[in-house]
């Protein structure tokens, strides 16, 4: 098993004590597991944009100028350290 470094950034206009958020996940993860996993250990992001173990709609998951959702990259497995930047569809500019 390999290990990677995930590094999210959160829009401003997300309600957080910090809007970089990194942690450690395997090749064996999906996008969306490490996604979730790092989301879910900060309580006030989890509860805004996580719902069924899913990312809710209305956020956008941008890495290396792709959009991650709508491209189904989500469901690929990590191969290497990534930053994924998530921004709200409505984030005013």
């Amino acid at each position: 098993m390999v290990n990677y470094v995930l590094t999210l950034h959160l829009h401003t206009s997300i309600p957080s004590d910090g809007h970089i958020l990194t942690g450690e996940v395997t090749n064996k993860m999906t996008l969306l597991d490490g996604v979730i996993l790092l989301l879910s250990k900060n309580r006030s992001v989890s509860e805004l944009l996580i719902s069924n173990n899913d990312i809710r709609t209305g956020y956008l998951l941008i890495s290396e100028k792709i959009e991650l959702r709508t491209t189904k990259k989500l469901f690929n497995k990590f191969g290497s350290n990534t930053e994924i930047k998530i921004i709200p569809i409505s984030h005013g500019g």
